[in-house]
């Protein structure tokens, strides 16, 4: 008989299964967690009927004032109806303060978003979903 070629058994087959499925859940239940610790993103899912433009975020300072001149980020790109675009702002903070998200639709509306209410590390994720009537913001942020 030849020892090289092994057939698994039906108890590796299982424990293979079961270790697989433990996992998938344990990676699924702790990934909001590990999120709020990666560099913070900004999905912003455009459901609404027009196209969103100068997409741009900024930090407002502890002192509620505007230091968007210091850290904007423009993703340079436009976001069509019915598309979805997640950037990581490259701002620098020293401290405490929040994110905001500011664009316009193709309508000449103008939006200004906090998407994220306070944060000193600026970690975690924030999902922003447009439709015609409202913009919701699910933030995790830290």
């Amino acid at each position: 008989m030849d020892k090289g070629h092994r057939r698994f058994t039906p108890r590796f087959v299982i424990l293979l299964v079961v270790t697989l499925f433990v996992g998938i859940i344990l990676y699924l239940s702790y990934q909001n967690a590990i999120d709020r610790f990666k560099d913070f993103r900004i999905t912003i899912d455009n459901q609404s009927a027009y196209e969103l433009t100068g997409i741009q975020s900024g930090l407002i300072g502890p002192d509620n004032a505007n230091v968007m001149g210091k850290s904007l980020f423009i993703p340079g790109q436009d976001l069509p109806s019915g598309h979805k675009i997640q950037f990581t702002p490259q701002l620098k903070l020293s401290g405490e303060g929040s994110i905001y998200l500011k664009f316009s639709d193709s309508r000449g509306n103008n939006y200004t978003k906090t998407v994220c209410g306070y944060t000193e590390y600026l970690a975690g994720h924030t999902r922003v979903t447009v439709t015609n009537d409202t913009i919701s913001v699910n933030e995790e942020c830290s």
